[in-house]
């Protein structure tokens, strides 16, 4: 007890996105044992992740590894239940799944005592359970939230094109092939859309010659309109540069199934997305980036839930009935004060609990203070909307005064977050592929 006393406080955080690794730079290593469990080994700049799938920039250069971190240590595992009386969390190594499997060993599992718990777990992709498209994940249909997504997306694009200039191979079957399908109309689904069809008609045009005339893109997003959260003459503008780039945009519609089948004339396999508005749609590659859901420790976790299973947190982060334990980022929700699940909000709240812990109070409630929206659209084109900048209550600038549009806003997304890397080997390299 005397050694414990006079021991750091052990600190705990789950997950190393945008909340946790600040988190982890920001936290007091004098005052405190820091430990970071994620099964990532790595922070992601997700905003950029959508440029790696065609290979704009190189995976390095979005990633920033946790071990870099000075003073914290990391255990590359999954938490798997939360054991509040002995304030202790059951973990799993990531690697023992591959392990256990192959030799028929036990399940390793093994505990982490804190005294604080920070949960920044984020979400994973939603599928809203619909049929086929787990069971194609991995092979016709992506998600685009890791960067192994990334790498996915980008082999598999590769080898559309590979199979649909195999001799033999039918004009309606490289039609199919060289389908692409992004389902989503939020930054994520319109910014990876624009890559891949400067990707298409610009770099592929030169490897692919005779192929480029098959190439087709479809955007299916199942709201009014892309970008919901933007000003409405954003969403025009977005709207309107994607279909002058030959970009087929449904929006208002949603694709109710994904059926693979092999047809008999066929040298492969043929996928189709199923609407709502009853097409069908055959493809070659599907990027579903439609939705957020929470990841199975949050579901475990035996406290209140908010809007999409997001864990209720408090005015200061706390989560209420858990003394010691917080959480933010993606995975929390204050019903008082809703903030959306974006990385401005993740990294804000770290900031606030990181100076909680350091100063040992909370002097105010958590206040969100927006920096605005904005997105790419392709070299050269983009949006910018600070109509929502500033704090909730607002006052909020006008849609005339506060939206950008063309190649200023493009300009301002790319030094923007070229500004915000964390480390100077980035912020040498990003420039160097852009």
């Amino acid at each position: 007890v005397f050694c414990r006393w006079f021991s750091k406080e052990r600190v705990v955080i789950l997950g190393s996105g945008w909340a946790g690794f600040q988190l982890a730079r920001d936290l007091n290593k004098d005052k405190f044992d820091v430990t970071l469990v994620s099964p990532s080994n790595h922070f992601l700049f997700t905003p950029l992740l959508p440029s790696t799938t065609v290979g704009t920039l190189e995976y390095r250069c979005i990633q920033e590894p946790v071990r870099t971190v000075p003073g914290v240590k990391f255990i590359q595992a999954k938490a798997k239940e939360l054991n509040f009386c002995d304030r202790t969390l059951k973990c799993r190594d990531i690697f023992d799944a591959d392990r256990s499997a192959s030799s028929g060993t036990a399940p390793n599992f093994f505990d982490v005592g804190f005294d604080q718990l920070v949960v920044g777990v984020g979400c994973k992709t939603n599928t809203f359970n619909t049929p086929g498209v787990a069971e194609r994940e991995g092979r016709e249909v992506f998600f685009l939230k890791h960067l192994f997504h990334a790498r996915q997306i980008r082999n598999r694009v590769l080898e559309c094109f590979e199979r649909a200039s195999v001799p033999g191979v039918s004009n309606e079957e490289r039609a199919r092939l060289l389908h692409f399908v992004v389902v989503g109309g939020g930054p994520t689904s319109v910014e990876f859309t624009a890559e891949l069809h400067d990707f298409l008609k610009q770099d592929l045009k030169r490897v692919y010659p005779d192929l480029t005339m098959y190439t087709r893109i479809t955007l299916v997003e199942s709201s009014a309109n892309l970008l919901g959260t933007f000003a409405q003459s954003l969403r025009d503008y977005t709207r309107s540069s994607l279909e002058k780039r030959q970009v087929e945009v449904l929006t208002g519609t949603a694709v109710k199934a994904v059926t693979y089948v092999h047809p008999p004339a066929w040298v492969g396999d043929c996928t189709t997305a199923h609407l709502s508005n009853g097409a069908q749609l055959l493809f070659g590659t599907m990027v579903w980036s439609a939705g957020l859901a929470p990841v199975k420790f949050s579901e475990s976790l035996e406290v209140e839930k908010g809007r999409a299973g997001r864990i209720v947190i408090d005015g200061t982060c706390r989560v209420p009935g858990l003394h010691g334990v917080w959480a933010m980022g993606d995975c929390a929700i204050n019903p008082g004060r809703p903030c959306p699940p974006t990385a401005q909000v993740a990294q804000q709240q770290a900031k606030y609990i990181a100076k909680a812990l350091n100063s040992g109070s909370t002097s105010k409630p958590f206040e969100f203070l927006s920096l605005g929206a904005m997105s790419q659209l392709g070299f050269g084109k983009g949006v910018l909307d600070l109509t929502s900048a500033g704090t909730q209550d607002g006052p909020h600038l006008p849609e005339k005064i506060g939206t950008v549009s063309g190649f200023v806003a493009f300009a301002s997304w790319r030094f923007a977050y070229w500004g915000k890397q964390v480390s100077l080997v980035n912020k040498i390299q990003i420039p160097m592929y852009w």
